[in-house]
């Protein structure tokens, strides 16, 4: 079966300081030039890839993010980008209908709350940039990550997401890092606020597979659920093939123009497909990137979930765009 999803980390960097989030903090290392990003996207459209997500670190830092997009639109891949919005107005031009998914990270109703969060002052340039996107005739999705700090407010979030005409949609913090905190994993409160929220504004959106996921108690290494790497090929910015995903990510393979003999045929690549989910750092895992492809696999109520989830956000959409 093929991989569905890339998850293709751009660059380390980032210009936010976010508490739920050390990205940042991490030493940015050599990035691949846009041949060698050209070489992988080939590569992946062989494998049978058909869905990119360009990610990072901030992936507007990169110079050449417009030439990125374009070369993947050109190959055929549906593509998604999740931005804080910084550089958004001085290059959504550039990317303009090149994202076919493009997600504003929002993690607050108010300057206030969104930018202590967000560890710098970027609300106004938020909302700003919501506006250009329409203009430009995008839909940009408000991408809200639900924390222990912030789950009491999300009907708030919800009426911002009414007034500046975005759609929202409730992402559970996971942990996944040493800086992560239980107070920001998901609890039954979250959840609760999270279906409720869905459920009163029509405008808001969340994966009911991924929530009935984290309220089961995460990924269970004796009947492992996650498929990273069945289904999620992550490169690393400095060309590596990280296994067996990026946030627990145990070893780096250089790619070095090889990626397809990589995936295909590496005998490391195949020890890490034998053990995907059963590794003592896969107990309990709720990265939700990894197991909602995952989901996409194997016939149970995670899968039926999902699929509703999906088409249920796909209609939602259409009725959205047609009130806005």
């Amino acid at each position: 079966m093929a991989p569905l999803v890339a998850n293709y980390y751009l660059t380390y960097r980032c210009n936010a300081r976010c508490h739920f989030c050390d990205i940042w903090s991490l030493e940015p290392g050599k990035e691949a030039d846009f041949a060698t990003i050209q070489q992988n996207l080939e590569s992946l459209k062989r494998l049978g890839v058909r869905y990119v997500d360009f990610t990072g670190g901030e992936p507007l830092l990169r110079a050449d993010i417009g030439q990125i997009y374009q070369e993947a639109k050109r190959l055929g891949f549906y593509t998604s980008m999740t931005t804080n919005t910084i550089l958004y107005p001085q290059k959504a031009k550039e990317i303009q209908g090149l994202v076919d998914f493009l997600n504003f990270s929002l993690d607050g109703p108010d300057a206030e709350s969104h930018d202590q969060s967000r560890g710098v002052r970027i609300f106004e340039n938020l909302v700003e940039s919501v506006a250009i996107a329409k203009e430009l005739g995008e839909q940009p999705v408000l991408n809200h990550t639900v924390t222990a700090q912030n789950y009491h407010r999300i009907d708030q979030v919800a009426t911002l997401g009414k007034q500046v005409g975005a759609r929202v949609w409730l992402n559970p913090a996971f942990t996944a890092h040493s800086n992560y905190n239980n107070k920001k994993n998901p609890t039954p409160d979250m959840v609760a606020a999270i279906q409720a929220s869905a459920k009163q504004h029509r405008h808001v959106g969340y994966n009911q597979a991924a929530l009935a996921f984290i309220e089961a108690g995460g990924n269970d290494r004796q009947k492992p659920r996650c498929k990273a790497v069945d289904v999620v090929i992550a490169i690393s910015p400095d060309n590596q093939l990280l296994l067996p995903c990026y946030h627990f990510a145990q070893t780096g393979i250089p790619i070095e123009g090889r990626l397809e003999e990589l995936y295909r045929s590496n005998p490391t690549v195949e020890s890490y497909r034998r053990s995907q989910g059963k590794l003592s750092v896969c107990e309990g895992c709720t990265v939700w990137c990894y197991l909602i492809p995952s989901f996409f696999q194997g016939l149970d109520k995670y899968w039926w979930l999902n699929q509703v989830s999906y088409v249920k956000e796909f209609l939602a959409r259409k009725q959205f765009l047609q009130h806005v």
